[in-house]
């Protein structure tokens, strides 16, 4: 029987990136299992597994990987590594029709590439399975050591200075050791009082999966949990001897960040937050911010999401002389996003940059004589850092995913190929062509496109002075369902559209919300097309709001 080859790609995005989508000891559970599967791997010097270890478990090891009927990697793929016709699974980055990234789907669609992607591989629960925690662990551990460099150039020596970056540790469990010992000289020896006693870490996002990485890694330094609720006693009491061998860690939720602006007792639901983020305003810069030393965001936010901190907000505090906060984690890395002075991404060889409030600048190195100046650490991969521990994951998630890769046909359609449908619903590119369920990119390319060469129109503002108008907000299943290609093909029929704040949802589980914006030269052609897409809706379970 003739053999089924899957190949592995030496990542070569980044020098930094070391992981592998399948270890060794996971190509052999496959090798083992599928016997008619013969796993080749491309030569790495610098991957976490080496070569021979590949090749003690039967792997094949070569460049060529031209024969395999699928390849997979973690990141992008050079444009012109592609190979006509293959199978790849692999983050490509463009579900959400990300310019930058639609030349890697310009060259998926012509070389008749099937790929499949991590960011819709779901389970039947709806979760995410080649999702990992490990950004919000590397964050907390390189922080720490950059963390305690900055004490240091303000001549205050801490055990922070005995934790290392996250890319010196072989693995999680001998960085959460240097932690330990940290937190236990932080117990035994104290912290000076020059430090900014109590020190106290605010974690936003604390309950979601970056969020949960951070808890863990702070754990292993023996901190202590308050509520927000508790901050401001902490900072009103700082000669506490307690606060010289404590390390507090106060997680936010959500609900902590903002309230409904019309309702204040109103009860709290993520749901009616994700559904109607411009019913609530931030509070989290009048209730908290005033009382942290330093902020682990580890949110989950885009546009649609009011900022929870702005630069004018941070520099009224700090103004009026209320800041206590010293530095900045920044796991999700919004550029200019829920923290707004977000201003550059960092990297492992300069994890950190320094914003001044009050100016609203940044300088990449530490000034003595700009006491103001905010620490912001933005690493935008910060899972390679844990290069083994991430591989073991990967490995365990995909290692009875492949499989269905090798005994497939990619030359079949979609339905009749044998992926199993969960499969079949990560598929972005078959035959030259978008699949059923992102065939939306094309519209949300021409919506850039438009934007571009369109800079002066001003969508709200100035379609509000054009009488024939309106603006109508969809929410629904939009993507999953296939139902924004129906609305977008009969507005492009009658009038001229733009969408604003358009999102595809996390998971086929949560709803997507879009601004669409209508205009035409005839009110009452417009009113026409507006029933029409209502009527529309309705048959869609597609909710409708007028703006």
């Amino acid at each position: 029987m003739d053999k089924l080859y899957i190949g592995i790609r030496a990542e070569d995005k980044s020098y930094w990136e070391r992981r592998t989508p399948i270890p060794p000891h996971d190509c052999k559970y496959i090798m083992e299992k599928h016997p008619q599967i013969q796993m080749v791997v491309q030569p790495s010097t610098k991957r976490i597994f080496t070569d021979e270890q590949y090749l003690e478990v039967g792997c094949l090891v070569q460049e060529d990987l031209s024969q395999c009927k699928g390849i997979v990697c973690i990141k992008e793929i050079p444009l012109d590594k592609y190979i006509e016709g293959m199978t790849y699974l692999h983050w490509s980055h463009t579900i959400k029709a990300q310019p930058h990234n639609m030349p890697a789907l310009d060259m998926m669609l012509k070389k008749n590439i099937r790929h499949l992607d991590y960011e819709r591989i779901y389970d039947e629960k709806g979760v995410n399975t080649t999702a990992f925690p490990y950004a919000g662990i590397a964050g907390i551990i390189t922080f720490l050591n950059e963390y305690g460099k900055y004490l240091l150039k303000r001549d205050i020596a801490t055990p922070f200075l005995q934790i290392g970056p996250t890319y010196q540790y072989f693995n999680k469990k001998d960085a959460y050791q240097a932690l330990s010992v940290a937190g236990q000289a932080i117990q035994e020896r104290g912290l000076p009082k020059e430090a900014g006693l109590p020190i106290i870490i605010g974690v936003l996002g604390s309950t979601g999966l970056c969020g949960k990485g951070s808890m863990e890694a702070l754990s292993n330094l023996h901190v202590t949990l308050v509520k927000p609720s508790e901050l401001k006693e902490l900072v009103n009491t700082p000669n506490d001897p307690k606060h010289r061998k404590t390390v507090y860690v106060c997680p936010f939720k959500t609900t902590d960040l903002v309230r409904h602006q019309e309702d204040y007792d109103k009860e709290f639901t993520s749901s009616d937050y994700y559904n109607h983020p411009n019913q609530y305003t931030p509070v989290f810069h009048t209730k908290y911010l005033p009382y942290l030393t330093i902020i682990v965001n580890d949110i989950y936010w885009d546009h649609k999401f009011p900022r929870y901190i702005t630069n004018s907000q941070m520099r009224d505090l700090v103004q009026s002389g209320k800041s206590r906060l010293q530095a900045v984690c920044d796991v999700t890395c919004d550029m200019e996003g829920s923290i707004q002075f977000l201003k550059k991404y960092t990297t492992p060889d300069n994890p950190v940059y320094f914003y001044e409030p009050i100016s609203e600048s940044i300088h990449d190195e530490f000034d003595a004589k700009s006491p103001k100046d905010i620490m912001y650490m933005s690493i935008d991969f910060l899972p390679s850092q844990l290069p083994y521990d991430a591989s073991i994951d990967f490995g365990i998630a995909l290692r009875d995913i492949v499989p269905h890769l090798a005994y497939s046909d990619s030359n079949k359609p979609l339905e009749e190929s044998g992926l199993p449908v969960f499969l079949q619903n990560a598929t972005i590119t078959l035959h030259g062509q978008l699949t059923h369920k992102f065939q939306y990119i094309t519209h949300l390319r021409n919506i850039n496109d438009q934007l571009k060469e369109a800079e002066s129109f001003q969508p709200k503002k100035a379609l509000k002075k054009i009488p024939s108008y309106l603006a109508i907000r969809l929410t629904g299943h939009l993507f999953d369902t296939g139902a924004i290609n129906k609305i977008l093909s009969v507005v492009q029929s009658g009038c001229k559209f733009n969408i604003v704040d358009i999102q595809a949802g996390q998971s086929d589980n949560q709803q997507t919300s879009c601004l669409l914006q209508l205009y035409s030269k005839n009110k009452g052609q417009l009113m026409d097309e507006v029933d029409k897409v209502i009527q529309l809706c309705e048959t869609l379970d597609i909710q409708v709001e007028t703006e």
